[in-house]
Parts: structure tokens; C-alpha cells; sequence
């Protein structure tokens, strides 16, 4: 008969040289040696068998086993299950809302660990999220993703307001489900001002595209159309922007741009076949509705070019930081709103009672001075579309 120590080594052997499938088949043949009881109990088994089963997408058996076996999950190795999930190519989230909730979120650790990473050839320290944030950040997209408006709402809330300090911009990611399930419960003028304060520190394409969408709700093209654009322009695999492309094909066909509308969704078609993806009815039938005659998948090269070409049309001028800035202005810095591995954000008082938004990235000079109360200089980078004015080049006086 075979130790457990034996059996635990044997499956993690497997397991770290990425046989997972036979993990599962050594656990299932070998398993009868032991009780329930016997190999609940050792941690090691249970994590290894846990790792197999969600990296083979045997979901439902994951519940089943920590059921039959009465594993107790410990907090302090929860988020290295947890992330597991995330790393798979789609992921589950019914699976993964259902399995944050094997643990009590008060129950989770709130240190966060220290790692070295290499970033340009040099060793710097980089702080991880706690338990507890991991557990806040995996539940909340749980619960948008599995269409829990109500719930992440007020989940997120609790999220804002339960950390000082936050890795990875998950008090972005928060505010943002906050924004969005705001719009699906029916609230999107107020969904909507706080997606464009959101943009204003993270510019991210697919928020953008969010707050085009919620323009085009509203009737408002032309806003809608300026956003997408700015979406389809900002930095991001096209292979992700599908849904975008037929938003622009959307409003192009509201403008009356017909052949411009149909090139944009025979592009989001011609990227879903490229990457073997089902192509939606909806894409299908609208393409349907052209008199034009079919693009096939070997000329999508040549459209990908042609409506880049089209969209970077939109980009304004670039101006020279002379044309858009004025001259030096000093202030002290009033407040702080964040100060993490990213960099820092917050508010400068200057000629008189003004005040106004800036932000300096963790590579700049001044990072490490950075506090309420210090003294800089500064210039004032005009406001642009969606952006109001903030200050920029900031230095010590």
C-alpha cells in the first residue's frame, strides 16, 4: 500500500511537469487506499487535485471533490487557486463567482507580499495585492460578468471603501463595474460621468467604447462616433475590437455611409473567421442588407490597411507643447488621490483659490517627493475634447 506522502508527491510531480490529464486518472486509480477524511486533510493533494481539475475544465468535478472530501480552503493560498482561473484562454465566471464564495471574505489576508521583477534590465521591488483585493477584484467581475448588476454595485462599493492603497488600478477596475452596472440598472446619465472621470486617468480603448455606446443610447451620433473612433485609434489587438468595429459600422450606416458602414462589418467579420470565432447572425445579416459585393477573408489584409488609413484621418494635429500649454505657473499640491506602482494623481492649489488635476507617472523625477504641501512649478495643458485641463511638467520649486 502506498503512503499518502507518496500519493500527495506523485500528483504533484504530474502536475508540475503539466500532465494534468494524468493527474486526474493516478488520483482516480489510487485514490481507494485512503478515506475521504484522509485526503481532504492534506493540503497538498487537495491544491494539486483543485489545480488539475480547473486546468483541465472539469468545473463541476471541483465542487463535487471538495464536497466528497470535506477540504477546508485556507485562506492564505486562496488567490492561488483563484488565479488560475484567470489564466485560463475563457474564463468561467459562473465557476469562478461560485468558488469565491467557498471562502469568507473576512476571513482573507490583507498583507501585502513583496516580489522582485526585471523591468529594463534592472531589479525593482513590486508590491502584490492582497487576498483580500484579489478576492474583491475576481468577485466583482464574477458577478458583471454573470450579468449580477445589483450585487457587484454594491460589492464594488464595499471594494472602494475597504483599502487605503490599490495594486493593479483596482480602484479603476472597481469604479468602472460601479459605472457600468449603473447603466444596465438603468442609470446611464450617471453611468456615463463617471466612465468620462474614469477615462481621465485611465484611457483605455475599450472604455471608450463603453462610453460610445452609452452616447449612441442616448441619440447622440455624433459624440458616439467622435469616442469610437478614438476607441478604434487607441492601443489595442483589432482582433479584441470586433464589437467596436461594428458599433462605427453602426453609426456610419446613421450617416449614411454605406460603403464605409459594410466595410467595417465585413472587417469585424473577415477577424472572427481569422481567429475562428463564431461569426453572430446579427453580423451576418446586416452585411446582408449591402448591395456591395463581399469581401472575401484573402483581401482582408488590404482592409485592414484601408480603414487604418481612414481612422487615423480623425487623429487631430499634433501640436507642439508651446501651442497647447501656457507658461510656468507655481502652487503646492493640495492632494493626493493615489500614490502606487503606477505613479501619482492628485490636486494643486495656484493663483489664489484655483485649483486643478495632475498626475506624474513613477518613472518621473519628482515621484519621490510627492506630498501634500510641497511647492512646484507647473504648466497647464489645455483641455481637449473629453480631457479638462490638468498640469503637467511638474518640478520642485
Amino acid at each position: 500500500m502506498a503512503s499518502l506522502y507518496n500519493f500527495s508527491q506523485a500528483i504533484s510531480k504530474l502536475n508540475k511537469e503539466k500532465k494534468f490529464a494524468e493527474t486526474l486518472k493516478y488520483f482516480k486509480d489510487g485514490k481507494n487506499e485512503f478515506t475521504p477524511e484522509q485526503i481532504g486533510l492534506n493540503k497538498y493533494i487537495a491544491y494539486e487535485m483543485i489545480s488539475a481539475l480547473i486546468e483541465t475544465n472539469h468545473y463541476d468535478v471541483i465542487f463535487n471533490f471538495i464536497e466528497q472530501h470535506k477540504v477546508v480552503l485556507e485562506p492564505k493560498n486562496f488567490s492561488y487557486l483563484l488565479k488560475k482561473f484567470k489564466d485560463k484562454p475563457s474564463v468561467n465566471w459562473t465557476v469562478v463567482n461560485k468558488f469565491c464564495d467557498l471562502v469568507s471574505v473576512d476571513s482573507l489576508d490583507t498583507e501585502c507580499r513583496t516580489i522582485e521583477v526585471e523591468r529594463k534590465g534592472e531589479k525593482k521591488p513590486m508590491e502584490l495585492a492582497s487576498s483580500k483585493e484579489d478576492w474583491f477584484a475576481f468577485k466583482t467581475k464574477a458577478l458583471f460578468e454573470t450579468q449580477h448588476y445589483q450585487e457587484c454595485f454594491d460589492l464594488s462599493k464595499v471594494a472602494l471603501e475597504s483599502f487605503e492603497k490599490f495594486h493593479y488600478s483596482n480602484d479603476v477596475w472597481f469604479a468602472r463595474r460601479i459605472a457600468l452596472s449603473k447603466k444596465h440598472l438603468g442609470n446611464s446619465a450617471d453611468a456615463l460621468n463617471e466612465l468620462l472621470l474614469i477615462l481621465r486617468r485611465k484611457k483605455e480603448w475599450f472604455i471608450q467604447n463603453e462610453v460610445a455606446q452609452i452616447y449612441k443610447e442616448n441619440g447622440d451620433n455624433e459624440k458616439a462616433f467622435k469616442f469610437a473612433i478614438s476607441a478604434i485609434n487607441n492601443f489595442g489587438d483589432l482582433e479584441y475590437k470586433v464589437g467596436l468595429l461594428v458599433l462605427i459600422a453602426e453609426l456610419l450606416a446613421l450617416k449614411d455611409e454605406k460603403e464605409l458602414s459594410f466595410k467595417h462589418y465585413s472587417l469585424s467579420k473577415l477577424l472572427r473567421i481569422q481567429e475562428e470565432w463564431n461569426v453572430p447572425n446579427s453580423v451576418s445579416s446586416a452585411l446582408g442588407q449591402f448591395p456591395f459585393e463581399q469581401i472575401t477573408i484573402e483581401k482582408l489584409p488590404d482592409l485592414k490597411r484601408e480603414l487604418k488609413k481612414y481612422w487615423s484621418s480623425f487623429n487631430p494635429q499634433q501640436t507642439t507643447p508651446k501651442q497647447n500649454t501656457t507658461q510656468r505657473q507655481t502652487g503646492k499640491i493640495d492632494r493626493i488621490l493615489h500614490n502606487d506602482e503606477k505613479g501619482a494623481d492628485g490636486f494643486i492649489k495656484f493663483d489664489g483659490n484655483k485649483s486643478i488635476y495632475f498626475r506624474v507617472n513613477a518613472t518621473d523625477e519628482i515621484i519621490k517627493k510627492i506630498a501634500v504641501g510641497l511647492d512646484v512649478e507647473f504648466k497647464i495643458l489645455r483641455a481637449t475634447d473629453y480631457k479638462k485641463e490638468k498640469a503637467v511638467q511638474l518640478k520642485t520649486k
